[in-house]
């Protein structure tokens, strides 16, 4: 693991220092383990799920994620917050910042003033993106979505403000390096408001309005440092009864260089853009039993989200064995429905799931399928966790 962002250091080293030097810290430790295994009627080319890049291949049982933390409660309004993630959810994540390898990551490791009707964070945090979390024992399902798995980020680093108004509105400011980037280059950061309605002060009946726009992404692709993206992303929960609906709206653009995109070259920078939604359905049946359903839909027009994925990738652009971040006549769209059940002891869960992606082009198959195209796919999965 290389060296993070400065701040990130200060950080840290604050945290501890305060903690030494303060007699009496309460520190509180938490916990969480999950893993899933998966099989599908359709084999892609690379061995992996069908537009679920972030899992593990077709057919195995693997540990998505181990994550262990602290929290540190300090004086005078002061606390900090630790978190180490291990697993394929630390994999992925550190894939994603494009400068971290391995299957142990930070993402969280900051320092927290409490004051009144204001909260400042400072230093590595989880993004507020998304109706799905990392840690796999909070969500609904039993497998990643596609919002989650192409189109949310899931870290940042740097300063989030926030202020409540009443106990229903509330406003939050970021500055951080950019989406996923956990080290700093200097070139830009990416800055971002959100807005958000708890009903009657409630924390599970709430809905969030947050807009970014930043120049540093962490992507090797051409032109990565300095070129713009811009989101904006609605999301929120309602909890009545025994049904709990969750539902997320993503838009975002980019701009590319032209090299950058397969059948661009010549035109000068190329504005990518995506967009998506979904929903998720809880019916708390008793408290062991519950049923759930997910459904989502994503448009990427050039590709630069779902080429992501390495069965997508190969069939549409790497034909010819050069990398692109995406192709100029994509126009790729992609569904996804799910149906489960989930049965828990306490802190405990274990949930069985059937799901079915589509996508509006022609994949290529695994070997075994004879190398035949395919736009569906059917699979099963089983997700099981605890948290502590």
């Amino acid at each position: 693991m290389r060296y993070p962002l400065l701040l990130t250091l200060l950080a840290s080293t604050g945290a501890l220092l305060v903690a030494q030097t303060v007699p009496g810290p309460s520190i509180k430790w938490r916990g969480a383990v999950w893993a899933s295994g998966a099989a599908s009627d359709r084999q892609t080319t690379d061995d992996g799920l069908f537009l679920r890049g972030v899992d593990a291949g077709e057919g195995q049982i693997a540990l998505d994620g181990l994550q262990f933390g602290a929290d540190v409660t300090l004086a005078q309004g002061w606390s900090a917050k630790f978190t180490v993630l291990g697993g394929q959810s630390a994999k992925v994540l550190n894939a994603t910042n494009a400068q971290e390898t391995g299957s142990i990551a930070y993402p969280e490791a900051m320092l927290i003033w409490t004051g009144g009707h204001d909260t400042v964070k400072l230093g590595r945090m989880w993004t507020s993106l998304g109706m799905e979390v990392v840690d796999h024992t909070q969500d609904v399902t039993a497998s990643r979505g596609l919002l989650y798995t192409y189109a949310d980020p899931f870290a940042q680093v740097g300063i989030n403000w926030h202020h409540a108004f009443t106990s229903s509105w509330s406003t939050d400011v970021w500055a951080f390096n950019g989406e996923d980037r956990v080290r700093d280059n200097n070139k830009g950061k990416t800055l971002g408001l959100g807005l958000t309605y708890n009903h009657a002060g409630a924390a599970d009946k709430f809905a969030s309005l947050m807009v970014y726009r930043g120049v540093e992404q962490a992507s090797v692709n051409t032109g990565a440092e300095g070129r713009p993206r811009e989101r904006a992303c609605i999301l929120g929960q309602w909890v009545w009864g025994a049904s709990t609906l969750q539902w997320e709206l993503e838009y975002g653009q980019e701009s590319f260089a032209a090299e950058a995109i397969r059948g661009a070259a010549g035109q000068g920078d190329v504005k990518a853009a995506w967009s998506g939604l979904g929903a998720i359905y809880k019916l708390q049946l008793d408290e062991r039993w519950a049923l759930f359903a997910r459904g989502e839909y994503l448009k990427d027009d050039k590709g630069v989200r779902l080429l992501a994925d390495p069965s997508i990738n190969g069939s549409l652009v790497n034909a010819a064995g050069t990398a692109f971040a995406g192709l100029l006549n994509a126009n790729l769209k992609a569904t996804s429905v799910a149906l489960g059940l989930e049965r828990k002891w306490a802190a405990t869960f274990s949930r069985l799931e059937v799901r079915r992606d589509s996508l509006n082009k022609d994949v290529l198959s695994g070997v075994s399928d004879g190398f035949k195209s395919f736009r569906d796919a059917t699979s099963l999965t089983w997700s099981f966790g605890t948290s502590f």
